[in-house]
Protein backbone atom coordinates (compact mmCIF):
# COMPACT_ATOMS: atom_id res chain seq x y z
CA UNK A 1 0.00 0.00 0.00
CA UNK A 2 2.86 2.13 1.08
CA UNK A 3 4.74 1.39 -2.36
CA UNK A 4 1.05 2.12 -4.80
CA UNK A 5 0.89 5.86 -2.79
CA UNK A 6 4.52 6.21 -3.44
CA UNK A 7 4.15 5.87 -6.77
CA UNK A 8 1.07 7.36 -7.39
CA UNK A 9 2.79 10.82 -5.50
CA UNK A 10 6.11 10.23 -7.66
CA UNK A 11 3.45 10.10 -11.21
CA UNK A 12 1.42 13.20 -9.94
CA UNK A 13 4.70 14.83 -9.19
CA UNK A 14 6.24 14.22 -12.59
CA UNK A 15 2.97 15.30 -14.44
CA UNK A 16 3.19 18.52 -12.74
CA UNK A 17 6.67 19.04 -13.43
CA UNK A 18 5.87 18.50 -17.18
CA UNK A 19 6.09 21.40 -19.86
CA UNK A 20 3.18 21.92 -22.61
CA UNK A 21 3.34 23.54 -25.71
CA UNK A 22 0.70 26.05 -26.34
CA UNK A 23 -1.00 25.87 -29.71
CA UNK A 24 -3.27 29.37 -30.55
CA UNK A 25 -5.35 29.23 -33.65
CA UNK A 26 -6.61 32.14 -35.26
CA UNK A 27 -9.42 32.99 -37.19
CA UNK A 28 -9.27 36.70 -38.70
CA UNK A 29 -6.37 39.09 -39.45
CA UNK A 30 -6.10 42.63 -39.68
CA UNK A 31 -3.16 44.85 -40.34
CA UNK A 32 -2.73 48.54 -39.00
CA UNK A 33 0.25 51.44 -39.83
CA UNK A 34 1.32 53.88 -37.39
CA UNK A 35 -0.12 57.19 -37.93
CA UNK A 36 2.30 59.56 -37.13
CA UNK A 37 -0.21 62.58 -36.36
CA UNK A 38 -2.16 60.93 -33.99
CA UNK A 39 0.35 58.35 -32.48
CA UNK A 40 -1.79 55.55 -33.18
CA UNK A 41 -2.02 52.56 -35.18
CA UNK A 42 -5.41 53.38 -36.91
CA UNK A 43 -4.57 53.08 -40.50
CA UNK A 44 -6.41 49.59 -40.89
CA UNK A 45 -7.19 47.48 -43.18
CA UNK A 46 -10.47 44.95 -42.95
CA UNK A 47 -10.82 42.63 -41.07
CA UNK A 48 -10.41 39.61 -42.98
CA UNK A 49 -10.98 35.70 -42.04
CA UNK A 50 -7.91 34.39 -41.97
CA UNK A 51 -6.22 30.69 -40.50
CA UNK A 52 -3.48 30.00 -38.72
CA UNK A 53 -1.70 28.34 -36.37
CA UNK A 54 0.83 29.90 -33.91
CA UNK A 55 3.03 27.16 -31.33
CA UNK A 56 4.85 28.09 -28.47
CA UNK A 57 7.46 25.35 -27.44
CA UNK A 58 7.43 24.24 -23.89
CA UNK A 59 10.28 25.95 -22.84
CA UNK A 60 8.79 29.03 -24.32
CA UNK A 61 12.31 29.48 -26.53
CA UNK A 62 10.69 29.66 -29.61
CA UNK A 63 7.38 30.46 -31.43
CA UNK A 64 6.37 28.71 -35.09
CA UNK A 65 3.59 30.35 -37.08
CA UNK A 66 1.93 28.48 -39.63
CA UNK A 67 -0.60 29.78 -42.69
CA UNK A 68 -1.64 28.34 -45.86
CA UNK A 69 1.22 29.49 -47.62
CA UNK A 70 4.43 29.46 -45.01
CA UNK A 71 5.66 28.65 -41.90
CA UNK A 72 7.81 30.95 -39.94
CA UNK A 73 9.79 30.60 -36.90
CA UNK A 74 10.37 33.30 -34.51
CA UNK A 75 13.30 32.93 -31.70
CA UNK A 76 12.63 34.17 -28.27
CA UNK A 77 15.04 36.73 -26.77
CA UNK A 78 12.36 38.14 -23.84
CA UNK A 79 9.70 37.27 -22.52
CA UNK A 80 6.92 38.79 -19.79
CA UNK A 81 4.16 38.42 -18.40
CA UNK A 82 2.02 41.80 -17.69
CA UNK A 83 -0.44 41.75 -14.76
CA UNK A 84 -2.30 44.80 -16.34
CA UNK A 85 -3.27 43.45 -19.58
CA UNK A 86 -2.84 39.68 -17.84
CA UNK A 87 -1.40 38.70 -21.41
CA UNK A 88 1.99 37.67 -22.59
CA UNK A 89 4.92 39.68 -24.73
CA UNK A 90 7.42 38.06 -26.40
CA UNK A 91 10.13 40.07 -28.19
CA UNK A 92 11.58 37.95 -31.01
CA UNK A 93 14.09 37.27 -34.04
CA UNK A 94 12.22 36.04 -37.00
CA UNK A 95 14.13 33.15 -38.79
CA UNK A 96 15.43 35.47 -41.58
CA UNK A 97 16.33 38.15 -39.10
CA UNK A 98 13.08 40.94 -38.77
CA UNK A 99 12.60 42.01 -34.64
CA UNK A 100 9.16 42.02 -33.57
CA UNK A 101 7.44 42.28 -30.24
CA UNK A 102 4.43 39.63 -29.85
CA UNK A 103 1.67 40.05 -27.29
CA UNK A 104 -0.52 36.72 -26.40
CA UNK A 105 -3.65 38.49 -24.52
CA UNK A 106 -5.92 35.24 -24.24
CA UNK A 107 -8.29 37.43 -22.37
CA UNK A 108 -9.20 39.54 -25.23
CA UNK A 109 -9.09 36.67 -27.64
CA UNK A 110 -6.03 38.58 -29.65
CA UNK A 111 -2.23 37.82 -30.32
CA UNK A 112 -0.85 41.30 -31.39
CA UNK A 113 2.51 41.34 -33.37
CA UNK A 114 4.49 44.81 -33.26
CA UNK A 115 7.03 45.95 -36.18
CA UNK A 116 8.75 48.84 -34.82
CA UNK A 117 11.57 51.41 -34.76
CA UNK A 118 11.61 51.33 -38.56
CA UNK A 119 13.72 54.79 -39.86
CA UNK A 120 10.22 56.25 -41.14
CA UNK A 121 7.58 55.78 -38.42
CA UNK A 122 4.75 55.56 -41.07
CA UNK A 123 6.53 52.25 -42.09
CA UNK A 124 5.73 50.40 -38.07
CA UNK A 125 3.01 48.42 -38.06
CA UNK A 126 0.27 46.09 -35.59
CA UNK A 127 -0.76 42.88 -37.05
CA UNK A 128 -3.59 42.03 -35.13
CA UNK A 129 -4.80 38.50 -34.80
CA UNK A 130 -8.08 37.18 -33.31
CA UNK A 131 -8.04 34.02 -31.51
CA UNK A 132 -10.23 31.02 -32.48
CA UNK A 133 -8.86 28.47 -29.81
CA UNK A 134 -6.15 28.27 -27.52
CA UNK A 135 -4.79 24.85 -25.37
CA UNK A 136 -1.78 23.34 -24.25
CA UNK A 137 -0.69 19.86 -24.80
Amino acid sequence: MKLRLLSLSLLLLACSLTKAQTYVSTSNKQTCYWVTSSKLFDKCGTNDEFSSMFVINADQTIITHTTNDIKSSYYVNSKDYMTECNCYTYSVTSDVGNKYTFFMDFDKNAVKILSSGHTDESDDYLILFTIKKHWTE
